[in-house]
């Protein structure tokens, strides 16, 4: 006895009912993905705190000196290694978490799931304008985390002494991934840009005591939209405020 195929409406029903589970499962899917990104970022932040107080350790109390471009008070504290010039020469240089290398030396804790997932980030792990080589970096271009130091004090080319005390920080953020900016291009930023990670719904902060929580987009989008304008450095201040205080 031959078996009855289904007719073209029966098909259409059973591809309609999978569309419609589909469409139904997707954002719980989305949601899960973006809630282990979350923690994984987080046990990034952990791992750092302890490259942290490793390297305060050898360094008398001191955090990893900040580096920024653009500014006192700039936003772009992501910087791995930059340009320095001793003499007639220039060369590349640790600087900010670049420091913490020979504690962590796995380049992918420097980057949150949530920024690796967009090929046009620059701050991804071999995104654009960000490109490594072996592991370990390639000499011959700067490197950008995805995390970024706190916009405290500016140093270039190993000039003045920097005043950056883990102890005046144990319950202020030292390190975060917060941006300021979100699809942002300019400066150095040139084949892809800095974009707001988790959905621009929030961002994990890690502070001076180890301690890393989560923190709404919502006070500081308050405090000033996060968009393609650079902040001004009260601003960035400002926002630094919020950061420490929030829970």
């Amino acid at each position: 006895m031959r078996r009855r195929a289904f007719t073209l409406i029966e098909l259409l029903v059973v591809v309609s009912i999978i569309a419609l589970l589909i469409a139904i499962l997707l954002p719980s899917l989305q949601r899960a993905r973006e809630q282990a990104g979350r923690v994984v970022c987080a046990a990034h932040l952990h791992q750092m705190a302890l490259g942290v107080t490793s390297y305060t350790v050898d360094s008398k109390g001191r955090l990893p000196r900040v580096m920024a471009t653009g500014g006192v008070h700039s936003f772009a504290t992501y910087w791995i290694n930059e340009y320095t010039v001793t003499g007639p020469a220039t060369t590349l240089r640790r600087v900010n978490l670049g420091l913490l290398m020979s504690f962590m030396p796995d380049p992918q804790s420097y980057y949150c799931p949530s920024v690796n997932a967009n090929e046009r980030h620059s701050l991804s792990f071999n995104g654009p304008d960000n490109t490594w080589n072996d592991g370990i970096g390639d000499s011959q271009h700067r490197l950008r985390s995805s995390y970024v130091a706190r916009s405290y004090v500016t140093i270039r080319d190993d000039i003045g002494d920097l005043d950056w005390v883990a102890a005046d920080f144990s319950n202020k953020v030292i390190y975060s991934e917060f941006y300021m900016v979100d699809q942002w291009s300019g400066g150095g930023i040139l084949n892809g840009e800095i974009s707001a990670p988790h959905e621009a719904e929030g961002y994990n902060r890690l502070f001076g005591d180890g301690a890393c929580r989560w923190i709404n987009a919502a006070p500081l989008e308050a405090e000033r939209p996060i968009n393609t304008f650079v902040p001004l450095s009260f601003e960035v201040l400002n926002y630094y405020a919020v950061l420490d205080r929030e829970p």
